[in-house]
């Protein structure tokens, strides 16, 4: 349980600053600062936009689903930043990549996310009792995505490209 509760804080504390980066939230006294990240938040959040590399205005308008950057980024420097890490250690385990290991990803991202809903960023604290909902809808989405693609085998080709990504 102990190692369980700590790789769910490296995802969290990894993906604070790379959310912040990658989508340009910004710590300012200024209001109009937390006018724009408060919309910010409401694009994101809209539509799970965060998992698009591009967001539209709309669903319909969103490309690259699950490539955003920040996704493999906050990978990266949980699972494969230096040989001693357990994806590269364990690369049978973790080629193609687990989907509840991206699926905790997605959930972190959003916390991170959520982190900045006033307009300035306040902690919060990655719980299981409050992101057990997010972290099954995003579960549920991939499998999803996999019906209807249908054997084009998608998911698997993603997650086998996140693991290629990763080493």
């Amino acid at each position: 349980m102990a190692q369980s509760t700590h790789i769910h804080g490296q995802f969290k504390i990894k993906a604070h600053p790379i959310v912040a980066t990658t989508f340009g939230f910004e710590m300012s006294a200024d209001k109009g600062v937390w006018a724009r990240n408060c919309l910010l938040i409401v694009e994101l959040k809209q539509d799970s936009a965060f998992i698009f590399h591009v967001q539209g205005s709309s669903l319909n308008e969103h490309t690259g689903l699950y490539t955003n950057p920040a996704i493999q980024q906050v990978i990266n420097k949980v699972l494969f930043k230096n040989k001693s890490d357990n994806a590269i250690k364990w690369g049978k385990y973790y080629n193609p990549f687990p989907c509840v290991a991206f699926t905790l990803t997605l959930t972190a991202i959003k916390c991170a996310i959520d982190e900045w809903s006033s307009g300035l960023h306040e902690m919060i604290i990655f719980k299981e009792d409050n992101y057990s909902g997010v972290f099954g809808s995003h579960l549920a989405l991939p499998n999803e995505f996999s019906q209807a693609a249908g054997d084009l085998d998608l998911v698997k080709k993603l997650l086998k490209q996140v693991y290629s990504m990763g080493q």
